[in-house]
């Protein structure tokens, strides 16, 4: 009898430590989010889903970099804090910048946006920062001020302890790995969304699979991020018009046609399947792209806990 219950309370205290490592739930990734928005509001919606999935990382889009007016990057859509990020929850603070920001070097830029990242940090009470992401569609043009731009960047962040990773869509896969300390791979926009006869441009691993072999042997630790998202588009006379992201976003005219595209479970779970199959560790960590309201309520429970359980 005793043995017993010995025998029970020792599974207990196990079953206690695996859901508090990492993020984890028994065979399950770290579990992380995205959060791609302008203003940070963590209403009761969000606060159930991160606490019912047991997320504990969330990648926080603090603010984008496009080109000013003058022909100089610039900071725009700087994130907005309504609420403060939940306890326990590790932030890593994303940067996205638009490609053309890199046609010619700057050396001014990497301290700019390092700068940008620690000032919002403390403004806004977010300690603990490990890691920092940039999120740039890098073409093989740019590819060279890019790298350069992230080595600069990784060189400042390291000195204060911060990695640094990038984002890796499928078709940099091709090129050489860039130069941070991990990156993250976007398992979704695989089609292309203004062909209106793309019926599913956010996630089809028909289109997926010609890169899939170049996965196993990228030169990066990896994680893997998968789509919750859908878009509303507006065709005019068959050809692309805009996103739909509020019903008065565009002028709708007689004979427009707005289409929804999204993605489905089946498609999830296959990508994910696909890339346990190239490289099963990059799904040691999954992230969901993204958590709004929207999003995370399309589905069940039970269906996000088959995104997170490897």
């Amino acid at each position: 009898m005793k043995r017993n219950i010995i025998y029970i309370v020792v599974m207990a205290l196990l079953a206690v430590s695996l859901l508090s490592c990492g993020g984890r739930r028994g065979n399950s990734a770290v579990r992380s989010v995205y959060y791609w928005s302008t203003t940070l509001s963590i209403d009761s919606v969000k606060q159930q889903f991160m606490r019912r999935h047991n997320v504990s990382r969330m990648y926080l889009r603090y603010f984008d970099v496009v080109d000013g007016d003058d022909g100089m990057p610039v900071p725009n859509a700087t994130l907005r804090f309504l609420t403060p990020v939940p306890k326990d929850v590790e932030v890593v603070p994303v940067v996205y910048i638009v490609n053309s920001c890199m046609a010619a070097a700057d050396t001014s830029l990497a301290p700019k946006i390092y700068r940008r990242v620690r000032q919002m940090n403390e403004t806004n009470g977010i300690g603990g920062v490990k890691e920092i992401q940039i999120d740039c569609d890098w073409t093989m043009r740019t590819r060279s001020v890019y790298f350069s731009f992230l080595r600069q960047l990784r060189s400042m962040a390291g000195a204060d302890g911060i990695k640094l990773s990038a984002t890796i869509r499928l078709h940099q896969l091709s090129q050489p790995a860039p130069p941070v300390d991990r990156g993250v791979l976007m398992m979704y926009n695989t089609g292309d969304f203004t062909d209106l006869a793309c019926r599913k441009p956010i996630l089809d691993m028909n289109d997926a699979a010609p890169y899939m072999p170049r996965l196993a042997g990228y030169g990066l630790p990896l994680a893997a991020a998968y789509p919750l998202y859908s878009w509303r588009i507006l065709f005019r006379r068959g050809h692309y018009a805009g996103i739909m992201h509020a019903d008065d976003d565009l002028p709708v005219l007689t004979g427009d046609s707005i289409v929804e595209r999204r993605v489905e479970m089946a498609d999830i779970l296959k990508a994910k399947d696909a890339v346990s199959r190239k490289r099963a560790d990059a799904n040691s960590e999954i992230i969901l792209f993204d958590m709004s309201n929207q999003n995370i309520t399309r589905f069940k429970s039970e269906d996000y806990e088959k995104i997170y359980l490897r």
